[in-house]
């Protein structure tokens, strides 16, 4: 008697455990997905403020009580080190004049587009079909090739520049919309920012000892084990402030996955831009 009786108890505690078991999986089973970051599209600086953002929300709590003090201090201390790495970076006299001369080379091009966007409205039809040529050639390339990344814009100016001096009739075109400076400094521009910037990337490979790709792979890593940390606590503890931390990732990464997005999409038509962005370009980013 007392065995059926330890039976019916054993078996409906068994019940009782599988009921909440399978009332859990349903409550997971209908919450939303936490929205990923794209990390890999991230640049350097918007890498490093992510991370930053990351490790306030989750300060903003016991972080003991919460059993993520072990991967916190992972991503803190890797994301200390992109912070070092970065501001190392910004202080590079090199990085300032590569900075310099990209701007110098953007207002040559800009220049050169606005004259001649103007002179589609000349009065002289010699003007008019000069710029029209010019226009069409320039914009092969790209309806915004100032915000293609360093390397990319580079080429694409020195293929460019090459048309203008072996096509007679782009030749001739220059010559009657007298642009000849103009294309000059572009020019000259366009080979000095490529000469400090391969003096860049020497400097860069005579200190290999730390990269920021490499630190990057590591700190992606250790901010998925603490992802992967909270949501497991959200799923299987009780603690509502692990849910919270769930929410609040996901609105940070939809916050930046949308940022990059519009940055991403204004140079989408630019068939040489790159989506990913270089890490030699963004180790110069302001």
């Amino acid at each position: 008697m007392l065995r059926e009786r330890f039976g019916i108890v054993f078996i409906a505690n068994n019940a009782m455990k599988h009921s909440k078991i399978v009332k859990k999986l349903r409550i997971i089973k209908n919450r939303d997905v936490m929205e990923k970051p794209t990390l890999d599209r991230f640049r350097n600086s918007e890498f490093l403020q992510y991370m930053k953002d990351v490790l306030e929300l989750v300060n903003a709590n016991d972080v003991d009580a919460l059993q993520l003090t072990t991967q916190r201090d992972a991503l803190a201390t890797l994301t200390n080190q992109i912070d070092n790495l970065f501001q190392q970076e910004q202080s590079s006299g090199i990085t300032q004049e590569l900075i310099d001369l990209d701007n110098r080379r953007d207002k040559a091009f800009m220049g050169i587009k606005a004259s001649l966007e103007a002179y589609g409205y000349h009065y002289d039809e010699r003007m008019q079909s000069a710029s029209r040529s010019l226009l069409y050639n320039l914009n092969n390339y790209g309806t915004n090739i100032p915000r293609m990344n360093y390397q990319a814009e580079t080429a694409v100016i020195d293929s460019m520049l090459s048309d203008w001096e072996t096509e007679t009739d782009l030749i001739n075109a220059i010559t009657t919309v007298g642009l000849p400076d103009w294309m000059a400094e572009l020019k000259t521009a366009n080979a000095a920012f490529n000469d400090r910037y391969l003096a860049r990337v020497s400097e860069s490979a005579a200190n290999p000892a730390t990269s920021f790709t490499s630190v990057r792979e590591v700190a992606t890593d250790a901010y998925r084990d603490l992802v992967a940390h909270v949501e497991a606590h959200a799923t299987l503890g009780s603690n509502v402030v692990h849910q919270e931390l769930v929410n609040e990732f996901g609105i940070l990464a939809k916050q930046y996955n949308q940022t990059v997005s519009l940055r991403l999409s204004s140079s989408d038509t630019d068939a040489s831009s790159s989506t990913s962005d270089s890490t030699d370009e963004e180790n110069v980013e302001a």
